[in-house]
């Protein structure tokens, strides 16, 4: 629930000296003049924004963009674990419980909202703080570059939604804010990124805690934005210098990029920072079928809440490096011993390892302190391919692409290939690359193809997904909460 009701308190969570990653602590609730009063406060107040987005992606929420598409789907068990998971697995299914009571939506919308807030008001309060200005810059870059990641994966799943960018409004506490127009929305997102791009340290810079968001993920997240909105020329444009970057580049062995020793690498430029710490752990290990077991070495267990389709598990040639790296086929039990589940539905079937845990690092599978990418360098190479390609640039999208496929071991592309076949084997070479990483709902419904593609290859989605799950619905309690919106505001077919 997004509640209009800007309180006069902040979360306070402070900096170690953790070279792995932004340490979270525990909340502390003070006013935001006693926040910000200092290098200290400003510092801890911005940090505090992470820890909304730590919330979106250790929890169920974290299946937005995997589930209900062509690469990933809930098992035929969780319908059967009651009510809760009912509307969980809904997100994947499309069925009558994709509503604006569904708790998975709410959550979402009220997580990024909270987010969103925390953002406006240290952008407010940043602005007045007694620190030099190259801090406060940087400080509020940090807190802009969050406020678009939010909105952004508010406009694409909603549109339009409200826009409050200010803090302490007591109007808005009153009135709240009515639905804007995507474009108004998009048109916040671009000013937010660019002035982070401006603003923010550059990946490596020294002093530059991992985890932060950097001048790098500001640059990739903007190129991300542009080709959302088809405006190829500005995301080629965007991304550009980010090829010829020396502080960038691709790891060199995919299966790498999966290892918890490897996080914050050089091909990542932004990701959600877990750890062991009480509160601070992910459940994608659980939620994934990779819950840890007591042998060393042995990569988990089958079964469990979320798996890929088969289409996405063929789409891998036998010789592509990222299949092994991607999938585990072979299951153990709790004793270590090989177990055959082939006969047991989705038990059986392959299932995703990218956030298989390290024993003796994560505590279980539902307690994880395995990082989850939210932007990596092959995603920008991927991104510069497609808007290429859409300018008519074949030869530099083939060029791009091959980078990709040259990692993954597969020959390279040569000649000329029809810009329509290669903007299909992009969207291909997106799925066997980013698989499981939260994309991949985003890139089917920028390309014209969500509908198509999900009901031809997700059985459970094709009885129900109609034209109207291009969008979800705004939540239930935004309407008991926010006077200015009303029922007519309401997205089409809900």
């Amino acid at each position: 629930m997004f509640s209009h009701k800007v309180r006069l308190i902040c979360l306070i969570i402070l900096l170690s000296g953790c070279s792995k990653q932004l340490d979270i602590k525990p909340e502390v609730f003070i006013s935001p003049e006693q926040l910000y009063k200092d290098e200290a406060g400003v510092v801890a107040g911005v940090t505090g924004i992470y820890r909304q987005l730590l919330i979106l992606k250790r929890s169920d929420y974290a299946i937005i963009g995997m589930v209900g598409t062509d690469e990933g789907k809930t098992t035929i068990f969780v319908p059967t674990w009651g009510p809760y998971w009912q509307g969980f697995s809904a997100v994947n299914s499309y069925s009558p419980l994709m509503t604006g009571q569904n708790d998975v939506v709410q959550g979402f919308w009220s997580v990024s909202y909270k987010g969103i807030t925390n953002a406006n008001l240290a952008i407010k309060y940043i602005a007045k703080a007694p620190v030099n200005e190259a801090l406060k810059n940087r400080c509020i870059g940090e807190a802009k570059f969050l406020r678009a990641l939010f909105y952004f994966y508010l406009v694409q799943l909603f549109d339009g939604v409200p826009l409050p960018t200010d803090a302490d409004n007591p109007d808005a506490d009153r009135d709240g804010y009515p639905r804007s127009k995507a474009e108004d929305v998009y048109k916040l997102i671009i000013e937010d990124l660019q002035f982070a791009a401006v603003n923010l340290n550059s990946k490596g810079a020294d002093g530059q805690d991992p985890g932060r968001a950097t001048k790098e993920a500001a640059i990739a997240l903007l190129g991300k934005v542009y080709l959302t909105r088809k405006d190829y020329a500005n995301a080629k444009a965007t991304l550009a210098p980010l090829l010829t970057a020396t502080n960038v580049s691709l790891m060199s062995k995919y299966a790498d990029l999966y290892v918890e020793a490897n996080e914050n690498n050089i091909e990542s430029l932004f990701e959600v920072q877990f750890s062991n710490e009480t509160d601070n752990t992910s459940n994608m290990a659980n939620n994934t079928g990779c819950w840890q077991i007591n042998s060393p070495g042995l990569s988990g267990a089958g079964g469990h809440v979320i798996i890929p389709t088969d289409y996405y598990y063929q789409s891998f040639a036998d010789d592509d490096l990222r299949k092994d790296a991607t999938f585990r086929t072979v299951f153990y039990d709790s004793n270590g011993n090989l177990v055959d589940y082939s006969w047991w539905a989705d038990v059986g079937k392959p299932h995703v390892k990218k956030f298989d845990i390290t024993k003796g690092i994560s505590v279980s599978g539902s307690l994880s302190s395995r990082n989850m990418y939210y932007l990596r360098y092959a995603d920008v190479i991927l991104m510069y391919a497609e808007a290429t390609n859409e300018l008519n640039e074949g030869a530099a999208a083939v060029e791009n692409l091959n980078k990709v496929r040259h990692r993954a071991g597969l020959a390279d592309w040569s000649g000329s290939i029809a810009q329509a076949d290669l903007r299909s084997e992009i969207m291909m070479e997106r799925m066997r690359e980013l698989g499981f990483e939260g994309w991949r709902w985003f890139d089917l419904k920028r390309t014209g193809t969500l509908l198509d593609s999900t009901k031809a290859h997700n059985m459970d989605a094709a009885p129900n997904m109609l034209p109207k799950h291009l969008l979800y619905p705004i939540p239930a309690k935004e309407f008991e909460n926010n006077p200015a919106l009303k029922p007519a505001d309401q997205n089409e077919g809900y």
